[in-house]
């Protein structure tokens, strides 16, 4: 695991050095730069060392005679099949990494082999013969990459902070952005918070022609589309025999490591179904758990359901308990991300993850099972939708109007969604599915917004753009879980946990994002995932004999802060010292009087407006950061 940068157009040392040392919390190891100056060209690495611990491992890295370059971040979980499949005579290695499999597997294949490759990276790719640049993004977007075109440059970053460290850009706030992230309470991809730079999508390569300066290739290479459902299983034992198989296989190769190794392990099926096959390949997992003492996070501990799983297969387990009493503390965290973010799970992981980091380097983790398998709230939604399209307007919207006067439960979002169920049932389904994932709606964030910062497109066009490309056979579950695992996962889970585990230069790594694995599950149809007998369900008979009864049977809890009632006290005194009138006027982005409206109907509990309030705050910390 590492950081990565680079610049083509300039190849001053100053500049990529200073690019590099921003990425030096991902790669505390080593770090190293290289200059080309034949094309103006600049690669920057900093190293977490995973594999081949050596100094052979150092990047950027060449082939033998230095004509392909690469600067490499993540791991390739199938690198030893495909070293097996290079010719032997044409190759000499110098280490026993990945990424130098890597650079001899392109010299054979070009860029038709990123198709091969089984793993989470981004990584940048120098051919100086054919003088092209690539950056290339794995298929699910577990690792990040970002990248600019400017005054003749293209600057790229595991982190946009790099791009920044070149001092060659200006920072601008992108005003569709902003606006998306009050609807999300993440900037959907590819675009970010500032203007021009963008985020790499998953399953995509940039070829950039070094000769002229420009793009010339952007393409994606690998499509959920091209699985899902076009060859449906019914057939339930085969499902599941394969299903255990490739998962049995994706956590084999995931063990791969030359430092300590263990799993973050909740109550949740997820991370159970991940601990169990780790335990049967391997003499002793170490396994991570968050414990809460805090009244009001009695609901969301899940210490009995993880302690069955340690005990069940007699895991080293290390139990964090979290202290929650300085919850400002998440907007420190803004200069991790660069962008503004309001999922606060962030702070949690951050939290367990400096806290595994002082017993091993790398940590499996269950990301990854809810949107494939049908574990969110959401789809059920889906699925009462179909019922609920039959109930008389007029008997919806008193329903409706009689829940507004009830009073929101900060530690439990239900009523909040019956809400959103009743409120969307004659919209399109783009604009229903918006209803469960959306924060402020168009209204309410016309009103938040000044005039200056306001007139951007209706957020669920980001929806609508991934809809348009599923077939129309595809079954209501399989089509929003696929949205999911397009948008929400890459964007929000996956972007929260790849930051807030490599501020401590822990790997985390995620075996249902196996491509494979995504494969399979879109060949499913939704019914077997999510039916009478519960969510998961194809999940929970596949591997009912890795997680204890009781587990089976316990509700899902996530994982999340008390951020209601944070809100109400703790945070509450933010407003005050951060946005008082004359400054939310001098600037000009928010209408002062409704942040006062939104605070107040919280306070008196009339409507829970904790996460669009958490996101102003948010929005202002990176403000002052990036901008003023």
């Amino acid at each position: 695991m590492c950081g990565i940068c680079g610049i083509a157009g300039n190849v001053d040392s100053g500049v990529i050095e200073r690019m590099t040392l921003s990425l030096t919390h991902r790669g505390p190891d080593d770090g190293g730069v290289e200059l080309f100056p034949v094309h103006q060209l600049a690669f920057g690495h900093r190293r977490l060392s995973i594999i081949d611990l050596s100094p052979s491992g150092r990047q950027p890295m060449s082939n033998e005679d230095g004509s392909v370059w690469i600067s490499f971040n993540g791991e390739l979980y199938n690198y030893r099949e495909l070293k097996a499949g290079l010719d032997s005579q044409r190759h000499s290695f110098a280490s026993q990494t990945d990424c130098e499999v890597l650079l001899h597997l392109y010299e054979e294949r070009g860029p038709e082999c990123f198709k091969l490759l089984n793993g989470m990276f981004a990584f940048a790719l120098y051919d100086a013969r054919r003088e092209r640049l690539f950056l290339v993004r794995d298929q699910l977007g577990v690792k990040p990459l970002y990248y600019i075109e400017t005054n003749g440059q293209l600057l790229f970053g595991s982190e946009i902070k790099a791009i920044l460290a070149a001092g060659v850009y200006s920072p601008e706030i992108d005003w569709q952005s902003a606006h998306d992230f009050f609807s999300f309470l993440y900037v959907p991809a590819p675009n970010t918070i500032f203007r021009d730079i963008r985020a790499l999508p998953p399953a995509h390569f940039l070829e950039y022609d070094l000769r002229t300066r420009r793009v010339v290739q952007f393409e994606r290479y690998w499509k959920i589309t091209d699985w899902g459902l076009a060859k449906p299983t019914t057939d339930e034992r085969e499902i599941r025999a394969e299903l255990r198989r490739l998962m049995a296989d994706a956590v084999e190769k995931q063990l791969m490591a030359d430092v300590p190794l263990g799993a973050f392990l909740s109550g949740g099926i997820d991370s159970n179904v991940i601990v169990g096959l780790m335990a049967m390949q391997s003499r002793q997992v170490k396994t991570f758990t968050v414990l809460f003492d805090e009244p009001e996070m009695t609901y969301y501990d899940e210490r009995a359901e993880a302690q069955r799983v340690a005990d069940k297969f007699g895991t080293e387990h290390h139990e964090l308990t979290i202290d929650l009493s300085r919850p400002e503390e998440m907007l420190d965290l803004v200069g991790h991300f660069d962008q503004p973010f309001g999922n606060t799970t962030f702070f949690l992981t951050y939290l367990l993850s400096r806290y595994t980091r002082d017993f091993v380097t790398v940590a499996l983790s269950g990301a990854g099972g809810d949107e494939l398998f049908g574990g969110y709230p959401r789809y059920r939604a889906v699925q009462a939708m179909k019922y609920l399209r039959f109930v008389p307007r007029v008997a919806a919207k008193a329903a409706l109007a009689a829940l507004s006067f009830q009073k929101d439960d900060f530690n439990d979002r239900r009523l909040h969604r019956v809400r959103a169920l009743l409120a969307g049932l004659d919209a399109d389904p783009a604009r229903q599915y918006l209803k469960w994932v959306y924060y402020l709606d168009e209204d309410r964030k016309a009103q938040l917004f000044a005039k200056a910062a306001n007139g951007n497109r209706a957020s669920h066009r980001v929806l609508q753009d991934h809809l348009n490309h599923i077939p129309p056979s595809w079954d209501d579950g399989n089509r929003f879980s696929y949205l999911d695992v397009e948008t929400f996962l890459p964007d929000n889970l996956l972007e929260y946990s790849d930051k807030m585990s490599m501020a401590w230069a822990l790997e985390l790594r995620v075996p249902f994002l196996d491509p494979r694995v995504v494969e399979l599950a879109f060949q499913i149809p939704f019914s077997m995932k999510l039916n009478r007998a519960g969510s998961k369900t194809i999940l929970r008979t596949t591997f009912a004999d890795l997680i204890p009864p009781e587990n089976l049977r316990a509700p899902k809890k996530g994982f999340n802060v008390p951020l209601g009632g944070w809100m109400r006290a703790k945070l509450d005194r933010f407003f005050d010292e951060l946005l008082p009138r004359e400054y939310v006027q001098r600037e000009g982005i928010f209408e002062f009087d409704y942040i006062q409206q939104l605070r107040q109907e919280h306070r008196q509990g009339r409507r829970d407006n904790a996460y669009e309030l958490f996101a102003i705050l948010i929005f202002d910390t990176w403000y002052r950061k990036y901008i003023l």
